[in-house]
């Protein structure tokens, strides 16, 4: 059975509300609150189905922005008392069509713009259609080219009330019979209608399930979570993103064993090739090196790898050894005087010339 619920509540100075923050709250957005000097912060809720602004005819555009026309509103009334927007909202039928919910939610809000009111309305579903219903937030003065005016007082006593109940009740009724469905909502009282039942009674939020909700989704999120967090990961790929330990402790494992593989199958079988120790040589040279073999590898002797390829013949380590810290030898254009019968040494180089 469809149940009927329209509430119409006042959005007052007095009680501490600001009507920029309703606004946003309402409509799941980030409005600047100008009067607060800060942002009114309800960005990113999921339970938002639509949201939109309804105009008067002859109201200036720019009350069509969320933002500039709360924050005028807030202008506009100067009591601490003050009334800044009267709120109806009300219960969709789960029974209607979510297409539908659009359709009557325009046609209850233009039959307030009709009445000079500027109306902002938003849908509210938690998604699994338990509560579908409407925020109308209506501004309380008349609206012209220049701005606001005076009060509508029409919007005051108990009329007003009882006028949303009924226009509800008609709204939502010719939609559920549009749809096919022979559902209807009743908005006059149960003693009214000589019913022997129990009024059903608005239990409002629970602080306790509420609770039990966060609790309940912070563990899934905790489990969908990766266990080891991104931060901890330091080392990036090419692309930036992190390399999990694992993989980079595997790679670190396949360089090190590339590093003492032998790099030839025949080198052990090659006793004195000279070739082949070349190609090892220079197989072993063209291998990745870490930071710390290559700091090792700088800092070695300079003669480490004189073994490798040694050219001097024996008849010049005389030579060498007697002339190590000279380099005159090398000039092979320079003429020589001939030796005498008694004198077989080279002669001493003149440490005087230049």
């Amino acid at each position: 059975m469809a149940i009927y619920h329209l509430n119409v509540k006042n959005i007052s100075r007095s009680e501490g509300r600001s009507i920029v923050a309703a606004a946003a709250y309402r409509a799941g957005e980030v409005l600047p609150n100008e009067a607060e000097e800060r942002l009114s912060d309800f960005g990113g809720r999921r339970d938002v189905v639509a949201s939109e602004i309804r105009l008067p005819a002859g109201a200036p555009e720019w009350m069509a922005e969320r933002s500039r026309l709360w924050n005028a509103v807030e202008a506009a009334e100067k009591r601490k008392d003050a009334r800044l927007a009267k709120e109806v909202e009300f219960a969709l039928p789960i029974e209607l069509p979510r297409a539908e919910w659009l359709v009557v939610a325009r046609a209850m809000a233009d039959a307030y713009t009709a009445q000079g009111f500027v109306v902002d309305m938003a849908i509210h579903d938690d998604g699994a259609r338990r509560n579908p219903h409407v925020h109308m937030l209506m501004t309380t003065r008349v609206v012209g080219p220049e701005g606001f005016g005076l009060k509508i007082r029409s919007a005051d006593g108990k009329q007003f009330v009882t006028e949303a109940r009924a226009l509800w009740e008609r709204i939502a009724n010719a939609a559920l019979g549009k749809a096919g469905l022979v559902v209807t909502i009743d908005s006059r009282s149960y003693s009214k209608r000589k019913l022997e039942q129990l009024p059903g009674r608005h239990r409002g939020p629970n602080p306790q399930e509420r609770r039990a909700r966060r609790i309940h989704a912070q563990r899934e999120r905790e489990q969908m979570a990766p266990r080891e967090p991104d931060e901890d990961l330091p080392v990036p790929d090419p692309d930036g993103s992190p390399i999990h330990p694992r993989e980079l402790a595997a790679a670190e494992g396949r360089m090190l064993d590339d590093m003492h593989r032998p790099a030839l199958a025949e080198v052990a079988h090659a006793q004195g090739d000279l070739e082949a120790a070349r190609a090892t040589v220079d197989h072993q040279n063209a291998l990745e090196m870490g930071e710390d073999d290559a700091a090792a590898y700088r800092l070695a002797p300079e003669n480490m790898l004189d073994w490798l390829e040694d050219k001097t013949r024996p008849e010049d380590v005389p030579t060498l050894e007697r002339w190590e810290n000279h380099l005159d030898w090398l000039d092979t254009d320079r003429q020589e005087p001939a030796a005498g019968p008694d004198d077989n040494r080279w002669s001493e180089p003149d440490r005087e010339r230049r």
